[in-house]
């Protein structure tokens, strides 16, 4: 006789209720996932500047204790000019790409043909300047200021002074004079040397991405300030209400060279605290195609939830919150104002 066999099958309604409880699992575990993945980053991104911190105390004992200035010009145009990472390549295993970038005999009067050549040297991407968790950066084009990406700017401090400032920068980092260690008289455990930055998205125009890009005010609005080097919190939300219009436009052209000079793209200043709320911005726009002139609000920012890796003058390496006050965050970046601060 045949026997009847009999396939057991889940019911629709079965069905259901093992979907919903696989996806229930995943609505509990993705989370974590992300925050294990987010840890992972923030180590990696701290460890950079970990790197970075390393070089630079490596370069400082073979120069005598003198930081490097973040401005070498090899071109025959002002702006045709390297950062300080240039110089720290050798202490980062680059000797080679060191080697590979050309400088003038004569920096007073540069070179147009070792600029066009070292264009394809600095745009070799590397790792130690990618935070994972950042955005990436614009590619160079004919058309803007891109390049393999930097997310590690150096400090000048809580001035709001870029670039062409001369003696004006309060920081550690300096742009024509090469800083001593001496001079860091607040102790360089008590001193931001560098911290984190955001690339561009590439764009300019009257319109662009808050927090990644720079919107431009006018000099006038940062010549009024009675003490630049400090200026007052009501005074910067003032300019970054300012800012969020674009009278003189946006550039969203930093970030991408870790070997150019500009602020945004290789250091930054402590005037507004990390994450601002408002957009980094400029005065008067910038011959060189993002902020290389007059006077700007460039705070650290980063991707991390609730503050920025920074990278202290004596090579620690702390996790500095978006809540810190402004005040506070300017003592910290200024090298010599006599203050004891708790950047917690």
């Amino acid at each position: 006789m045949a026997t009847s066999r009999f396939r057991s099958a889940f019911t629709l309604i079965e069905l259901l209720v093992v979907i919903a409880i696989i996806a229930i699992l995943i609505g509990l575990l993705l989370p974590a996932v992300q925050k294990v993945r987010e840890a992972a980053a923030r180590a990696s991104c701290s460890n950079n500047l970990k790197q970075l911190g390393l070089a630079m105390h490596s370069y400082l004992g073979t120069f005598n204790n003198k930081y490097p200035r973040n401005y070498t010009r090899i071109g025959t145009n002002a702006w045709e000019a390297l950062s300080l990472n240039y110089f720290l390549l050798p202490y980062i295993e680059q000797t080679a790409l060191y080697q590979k970038i050309l400088r003038p005999a004569d920096a007073n009067v540069g070179d147009g043909a070792a600029w066009a050549t070292d264009w394809a040297a600095v745009n070799i991407k590397l790792k130690v300047f990618l935070c994972p968790s950042a955005d990436a950066a614009p590619e160079r084009t004919v058309n803007y200021w891109g390049g393999p990406g930097c997310n590690y700017g150096w400090s000048t401090g809580s001035s709001v002074h870029t670039v062409w400032a001369g003696s004006s920068f309060n920081g550690i980092i300096s742009y024509q004079t090469d800083r001593k260690m001496s001079e860091i008289t607040d102790g360089t455990s008590n001193t931001i040397l560098a911290a984190e930055i955001l690339t561009g998205t590439g764009s300019s125009g009257p319109t662009g991405n808050y927090p990644r890009d720079i919107f431009y005010t006018s000099n006038s609005y940062f010549n009024a300030l009675p003490d630049k080097d400090f200026p007052t919190q009501a005074q910067l939300d003032n300019i970054g209400n300012l800012a969020k219009t674009a009278p003189s436009g946006v550039r969203g052209t930093m970030g991408g060279n870790w070997a150019w000079y500009s602020a945004g793209q290789t250091t930054l200043n402590t005037a507004a605290p990390p994450n601002w709320q408002y957009p980094s911005t400029g005065g008067d726009c910038c011959p060189g195609g993002a902020h290389d002139w007059g006077f700007g609000i460039i705070p650290p920012r980063s991707r991390h939830s609730g503050g920025v890796n920074a990278l202290f003058g004596d090579g620690s390496q702390r996790f500095i919150r978006d809540s810190i006050s402004y005040t506070t965050f300017q003592y910290l970046g200024n090298r010599a104002d006599g203050k004891a601060v708790n950047e917690n």
